[in-house]
């Protein structure tokens, strides 16, 4: 490319308070329309607003997260705009005196780690939702989402392709819901992305005009709409056409964006004061008491993992998406110190339960950790074979069972007694003089089809390693 592209986004996350930003109303998900409202939520005279001080507790644990700095003072402010869903025709947001400032995300790439630096994360409310309906060539409004706590957490433009656009929001969705302030739902709307994107002239320091497209909610979404954006823009410079400052609408089936109207900057907005809602100040020793409730971190887990454990990039990733994961992982390691081959059990067998790739909501994990240990002991010690291991894992995960009752129950119990095995493969081989002969002379089916019989003949329960030792050890002779 002719240019260099210089992405910024703003994410903004609900936080899973029990109720909304500044009155007691639910903050639910999927309630009959209009119910978790009220005269505080639709902006009505005389309503007076009361900041909900969780939402600053969790909003002052996301800044922590992200290496941002808290401030002593933040001030409440009205953005104002009118569209159907915000019936105030005012947003409460924060633009001078935002609560957290001056992070940073660290994008833990192929190529090397690159940081990503935080503008900003502030508080603000969401708004409404507007429902169209075709049949009836008529809009309604849902305002059960007004007034739920949002934070914004805007970058500055380090971003420079979308492939790292879509790692940072996945660093940011596991780092808030580890924190456990967001459920990172983005197909329910708690998770939202704004992408704003420019092109410049090669090694130019001069940015160009950039767009931006709202309101985002899918990783693939975003890496579209920047793929495209990216194509759009190059195409027009490549014309000498000048690219329009403005807010553009991505509509994901068309794969294609279109223009809304023109950008829009702070002044526009004429931000000013609430006078419902004080200033706040927030003391160091409260900053302190969050900070002592933050889990370890996702990345922080990953450089651990491969380096005091030694395990591939790979593994550390998979194994720390999960908060419980993660936990379930160290635990393990508390019984049985092998870290490679528990980090192998649990990618094989509890996340394919867990589905976690689906983003399904059960992330409990059935099995407990001496469980799962005695299951790869057992498959180690060659007790059990590893399609044996993964049968009594999900009859382990079913039935919450002691392994060893269940490898008695099922059957599972290989037979390793070299004396044993070893009269069976004599009968065996005495029995079929031809494939004796075959194997003689060098055809290796010969050795497979001696393996079958000795499987048939003990019903599949016969160790393979010591089968095939032996197999060889006879036929050679």
């Amino acid at each position: 490319m002719k240019y260099d592209v210089v992405i910024g986004l703003e994410v903004h996350s609900e936080l899973k308070t029990q109720t909304k930003a500044f009155c007691g109303c639910k903050n639910e998900f999927g309630s009959m329309p209009n119910t978790n409202c009220c005269p505080v939520c639709l902006g009505l005279p005389g309503a007076l607003p009361v900041v909900n001080k969780k939402s600053v507790e969790y909003a002052i644990k996301a800044g922590l997260a992200f290496n941002c700095s808290i401030s002593n003072y933040t001030v409440f402010e009205r953005k104002n705009y009118f569209y159907p869903d915000l019936s105030k025709a005012y947003q409460i947001s924060q633009l001078e005196f935002p609560l957290c400032e001056n992070g940073y995300v660290e994008l833990l790439l192929e190529e090397n780690n690159k940081k990503i630096r935080l503008n900003r994360i502030h508080m603000e409310e969401d708004a409404g939702k507007n429902l169209h309906d075709d049949f009836t060539n008529s809009s309604l409004v849902d305002f059960n989402r007004c007034g739920v706590p949002l934070i914004e957490i805007v970058t500055e433009p380090d971003l420079s392709s979308s492939d790292e656009a879509v790692e940072f929001l996945n660093q940011v969705k596991e780092t808030l819901v580890y924190i456990e302030v967001s459920d990172g739902k983005m197909q329910e709307g708690s998770l939202r992305c704004d992408v704003n994107v420019s092109l410049k002239p090669k090694g130019s320091e001069t940015l160009g005009n950039r767009t931006e497209m709202k309101n985002l909610n899918s990783f693939k979404a975003v890496k579209r709409a920047i793929e495209y954006e990216i194509k759009r823009q190059e195409k027009l410079l490549d014309d000498n056409k000048t690219i329009a400052q403005e807010t553009r609408r991505w509509d994901d089936i068309e794969g294609k964006s279109y223009s809304l109207r023109t950008k829009e900057e702070s002044q526009d907005y004429r931000y000013f004061p609430d006078k419902d809602l004080l200033p706040i100040t927030v003391e160091d020793s409260y900053v302190e008491e969050v900070k002592s409730i933050l889990p370890k971190l996702p990345n922080e887990r990953r450089k651990e993992y491969t380096t005091n454990l030694n395990l591939p990039d790979y593994d550390a990733k998979v194994l720390t998406q999960n908060k419980e994961v993660a936990n379930y992982f160290e635990n393990c390691l508390q019984i049985l110190n092998e870290p490679k081959r528990v980090s192998n059990f649990i990618m094989s067998h509890v996340l394919r339960l867990l589905k976690l790739e689906n983003e399904e909501e059960n992330n409990k994990i059935n099995v407990t950790e001496k469980q799962l240990c005695d299951i790869i002991n057992m498959a180690k010690a060659g007790e059990i074979s590893s399609s044996g291991a993964k049968v009594l894992f999900e009859k382990c995960w079913e039935t919450q069972k002691d392994p060893k009752v269940l490898c008695e129950d099922l059957g599972l119990k290989q037979v390793s007694d070299e004396s044993e095995l070893e009269n069976i493969i004599k009968n065996i081989i005495k029995e079929n003089p031809q494939a004796v002969t075959d194997y003689e002379g060098g055809n290796k089916r010969a050795l497979t089809f001696f393996i079958g019989q000795v499987m048939k003949a003990t019903k599949g329960k016969a160790n393979p390693a010591v089968v095939n030792k032996i197999l060889k050890e006879q036929l050679n002779r």
